[in-house]
């Protein structure tokens, strides 16, 4: 029971670790695009990449319950 548990939180950090490493230089490509000076532009940057990284993981969460809705 526990080792389901401990993949389950492994499969959660790592979506939130893709997500959010991947974001970050989507964003601040963006920012800097968009004429933000430098430090404010990373630092937005990393602010929503934290925020899309927990949405994501919500996300994942909800399928994973509604898939296994589906067999319980």
């Amino acid at each position: 029971m526990l080792g389901s548990s401990l993949v389950r939180s492994l499969f959660v950090i790592g979506v939130m670790l893709v997500v959010g490493f991947g974001w970050y230089p989507i964003g601040l490509a963006r920012l800097k695009k968009n004429g933000v000076a430098e430090p404010a532009a990373k630092k937005q940057a990393k602010l929503a990449a934290k925020k899309y990284s927990i949405i994501a993981a919500f996300l994942y969460m909800v399928a994973m319950v509604s898939v296994a809705g589906l067999f319980v």
